[in-house]
């Protein structure tokens, strides 16, 4: 056995690892990392004995595979909240067969150990998707420790001291007025992003040290001017694979308003195969259409409204799986500001949870054009003056409390 292939099964093993630290019950750990590893080799066995042809089909197959089974009940919506399968076998599902279907697509020869990097336990826990698995052991550890451990810092930050201590607020979800139901938008959006985007960063500074490289998952979404900008820097791993399945063949044969809502219709049923997804995916088409057509008309401020609007309505409509409750919100009955009497009353580690989360989101917005934060890769928050005071208050908040879960590792 080669020496390349060792080094990728002991990374392997490191991402084993990780994940056993992350579930209490033994049992449940070994098979939740077995079965991945069982279907990518299996699934790449197959890959490598059929045609072109029956690849592409093949991708598309395992694109969906995941709505089915969503469809059918097996594993659940993917909408953010605390929803865990209960199938211990379809552990990060959703994220190895979307790299699959990338490779079936997209690789010209497969190999038996890219089994062992689509299914690397750490990645399926919170992701990226695993579209590549680059050695940087060239990289001497000191300039590896020098430039990734930052990243690893500040997703940490963003995950323990902004996202936990937010779940409490998750039962607004229950209420239908318009400002509860837009109040709970907007700070679910904030616990999406620093949930993620913080394990994600966290994942891709602890890959970095040990000398691999893998995707950056977030640059900065909310460093945008319009809804455009802002895909160019959310889940960019999963905007890879919808641009290489759908977008460029509808491309081919289609108006780009078509190949949009094409894009926006898998994504949304690679979610989850329900009425919300569906109103979500028609939902951010139109609204990124409509975005090119204002930019084209060289409207200032308009698409920066259309981007706020959207990134919280859009974050309402995926939230919210329940059609009667759904409709009921989009209804936006006004009944007063009692939510905010309840925000005012919140603990004060979820206040200041609150205030870092959008004091961070203010920084990327507001200063979007100044140099430490126009390259979008978290430079600003890299600096050290800004890395000691991202520990400091790590140190005094970090037994704030909450429900520690990964939003996009729970099936």
């Amino acid at each position: 056995m080669s020496i390349n292939r060792i080094k990728f099964i002991v990374l392997w093993f490191i991402g084993a690892l990780i994940y056993f630290f992350s579930v209490r019950n033994t049992e449940l750990s070994f098979v939740g990392i077995i079965a991945p590893l069982s279907f990518c080799f299996l699934a790449i066995l197959v890959l490598r004995v059929l045609s072109e042809r029956y690849k592409t089909l093949f991708a598309y197959l395992l694109f969906f595979s995941t709505g089915i089974l969503t469809f059918f009940g097996v594993i659940k919506p993917l909408t953010g909240s605390v929803s865990e399968s209960p199938n211990i076998l379809f552990f990060g599902f959703s994220f190895y067969t979307l790299s699959l279907a990338f490779f079936a697509k997209n690789a010209k020869k497969l190999d038996l150990l890219d089994s062992v990097k689509v299914s690397n336990p750490a990645l399926l826990a919170s992701g990226p998707i695993a579209l590549f698995v680059r050695d940087y052991r060239y990289r001497s550890f000191h300039n590896r420790l020098n430039y990734y451990l930052p990243f690893f810092i500040i997703g940490f930050f963003l995950f323990h001291i902004i996202g936990i201590p937010l779940v409490p607020l998750f039962k607004l979800i229950y209420l239908t007025d318009a400002v509860s139901a837009l109040l709970f938008a907007i700070i679910f959006e904030l616990f999406l992003y620093a949930n993620f985007c913080g394990l994600s960063l966290m994942l891709y500074g602890l890959f970095g040290i040990i000398g691999y490289k893998i995707p950056l998952n977030f640059k900065q979404p909310f460093s945008s001017r319009n809804i455009i900008e802002f895909w160019r820097g959310w889940h960019l791993s999963l905007s890879a694979v919808l641009k290489l399945l759908f977008y460029k063949p509808l491309r081919r044969s289609f108006p780009p308003s078509i190949a949009l809502l094409g894009v926006f219709l898998a994504s949304g049923i690679w979610h989850g195969v329900t009425i919300n997804f569906l109103i979500w995916g028609i939902f951010h088409a139109l609204i990124f259409l409509f975005t090119i057509y204002l930019l084209r008309l060289n409207i200032p401020f308009l698409p920066t409204i259309v981007l706020i609007l959207s990134v919280t309505i859009g974050r309402l409509i995926f939230a919210e799986g329940d059609t009667d409750i759904l409709m009921e919100k989009l209804l936006f009955s006004f009944e007063g500001f009692g939510t905010l009497t309840e925000i005012a009353s919140l603990p004060p580690t979820t206040k200041a949870s609150l205030l870092l989360g959008f004091g961070i989101i203010a920084v990327e917005f507001f200063f979007r054009n100044m140099p430490i934060v126009k390259k979008r890769n978290y430079k600003y928050l890299r600096t050290p003056f800004s890395l000691a005071i991202i520990l400091i208050i790590t140190i005094i908040l970090i037994n704030s409390g909450g429900l520690n879960f990964a939003v996009y590792g729970q099936r």
